[in-house]
């Protein structure tokens, strides 16, 4: 390490960083995770302390470390952006489906007003909001709010009726 340039020390171990690659199998992005290992080199020239042991062996272990970092973030951002396959969304667009959801959940609404209903199925099968609600029927929040409580204290009854609600 000592009086060695950057260059020298990044030609003396890219073999290293090809074997960390290949131990940790990594096989996607390589050209990330070898830009991870050259950034090591760098850093590591910066911190190392001779007087703490060989600069080969804080070179590995700080590579290392940074290898397990960035795998783990990888691992924690796919696990959080889970997309679904394209089956999925085509059954999803399929206008049979919210059809026969539509149907369902109108038939659960025979004892709702026509606005109480509107609500149910705006709310439960085409995911709107209050206010998306209240622009779509032409009529202000607080109506659609009325009708999201008439609808709810009517559904309880009928669908919990043992209640006594």
């Amino acid at each position: 390490m000592e009086g060695k340039t950057y260059d020298q020390l990044v030609e003396e171990f890219t073999p290293m960083i090809n074997h960390m690659m290949k131990k940790l199998t990594i096989y996607k992005d390589k050209q990330d995770f070898f830009q991870i290992g050259l950034i090591s080199i760098w850093e590591t020239t910066k911190t190392f302390n001779p007087e703490k042991g060989k600069y080969s062996n804080y070179l590995y272990r700080h590579m290392w470390g940074r290898f397990l970092d960035e795998l783990k973030r990888r691992t924690r951002e796919a696990e959080r952006n889970a997309y679904p396959s394209e089956e999925f969304w085509e059954v999803m667009e399929s206008p049979i489906l919210y059809r026969e959801e539509e149907d369902y959940v109108k038939g659960l609404c025979k004892e709702l007003s026509e606005g109480e209903t509107t609500w149910v199925v705006d709310t439960f099968v085409h995911r709107l909001t209050v206010k998306e609600i209240a622009q779509k029927e032409r009529v202000s929040p607080s109506a659609v709010k009325w009708w999201r409580k008439g609808a709810k204290e009517k559904l309880k009854q009928t669908l919990f009726p043992e209640r006594g609600e």
